[in-house]
């Protein structure tokens, strides 16, 4: 969902360099398959935004959490140098066997690293690699999976990333309930954000591109 009215949303989208046509594909492809959960590809604008802040901050290791059909990984994995490397977690094999053919038809399926499985545990076993040295740290952490755990993603990312590393995270908006609550889901958003916005461990700011999205850096 855009936060900001569609006519500007289109325009914006205008203004913007054009993506490949492979990104028109992909979301032919999604909205076919997953026509009531579409709307969880970040689309055009938000794509461009995160493969410009990768190449603008020499990204050469990504994490992605939350793979869905590829839109994002794709996008990040275009926009990484010939050496670099994604690694993308998602629970879904239906959905991300459909990633797995776009990057395959780009070009980058080298450039990334597909795990399957639930996202916490499997996140677990990457700080463990971190902290015993057989995985490096990450340059940039891209958080859109479960929402009810974005603290501990959150706090994940930080131990994942090396210093000055970035954090992006997804929906932060939450289609405007974060301005007038219903549930607890907005509630737990609003308390996200809340909290990490008072955390001295990053600097960080909020943009309402599509459906919002955080930028912070780790100090």
């Amino acid at each position: 969902m855009e936060i900001t009215p569609k006519p500007i949303h289109d325009y914006c989208v205008k203004g913007s360099s054009p993506g490949a046509e492979i990104f028109d594909e992909i979301t032919k492809l999604t909205l076919e398959r997953f026509p009531n959960v579409a709307h969880m590809m970040v689309g055009r604008l938000e794509g461009a935004f995160l493969s410009l802040v990768a190449k603008l901050s020499g990204a050469n290791r990504i994490l992605e959490l939350g793979t869905f059909t590829g839109y994002s990984s794709t996008a990040f994995a275009l926009g990484l140098p010939a050496d670099g490397k994604i690694t993308t977690l998602d629970r879904d094999p239906v959905a991300t066997s459909i990633a797995k053919t776009f990057w395959e038809k780009t070009g980058v399926a080298e450039r990334v690293e597909l795990i399957l499985g639930d996202a916490r545990s499997n996140i677990k076993t990457l700080i463990g690699e971190i902290e015993d040295r057989t995985r490096m740290p990450y340059d940039l952490v891209f958080i859109d999976v479960d929402k009810a755990n974005y603290l501990f993603y959150f706090e994940s990312a930080l131990k994942l990333l090396k210093p000055h590393g970035l954090i992006l995270i997804d929906n932060v908006l939450w289609s405007g309930y974060v301005l007038h609550p219903e549930d607890e889901s907005d509630r737990t958003m609003i308390v996200f954000n809340e909290t990490i916005q008072k955390d001295p461990r990053v600097e960080l700011v909020m943009l309402p591109i599509r459906d919002g999205i955080t930028l912070a850096r780790k100090r």
